[in-house]
């Protein structure tokens, strides 16, 4: 039986939102979390774990061209939207074809973004944490 051990690399990582595949991404990452809790009966030990529920949140890292991009698409359907007023999907897939997997991060919402630079920067930056509502692995 063969064992494929391939690792992907950032260089292998595609991203598109907004109908965009998005060049000047600088990272990625999300993450599902559940609220869970021990629950006690008769005895010392747990009895069960209980789940509650779920959230979905993460980040995308940009420069600043591919942010003025998002804003220019949002801004083309409706000139008084900002880029934290609407929801859409985040295709994220790792690597190419037959071995690629691909994520969809559903109904994603910016929260917020700061814009800066410092003394001696080559490039913005920016960080755009999102919050969505499922995201299906593999998809």
């Amino acid at each position: 039986m063969a064992f494929n051990s391939k690792q992907y690399a950032f260089s292998d990582i595609t991203v598109n939102v907004l109908g965009r595949e998005l060049q000047g991404f600088r990272g990625v990452k999300y993450k599902v979390s559940v609220e869970k809790e021990v629950l006690h009966a008769r005895g010392k030990k747990a009895f069960s774990i209980q789940s509650g529920n779920e959230t979905i949140e993460g980040e995308l890292m940009l420069l600043q061209s591919e942010l003025e991009a998002l804003r220019a698409a949002v801004k083309s359907v409706n000139p008084d939207l900002k880029l934290t007023d609407v929801a859409f999907d985040i295709v994220v897939t790792y690597g190419n074809g037959t071995t690629a997997v691909t994520d969809i991060i559903q109904g994603a919402e910016f929260t917020e973004y700061e814009k800066g630079m410092e003394n001696g920067d080559k490039q913005m930056e920016i960080s755009l944490p999102f919050l969505a509502l499922d995201v299906k692995e593999g998809a």
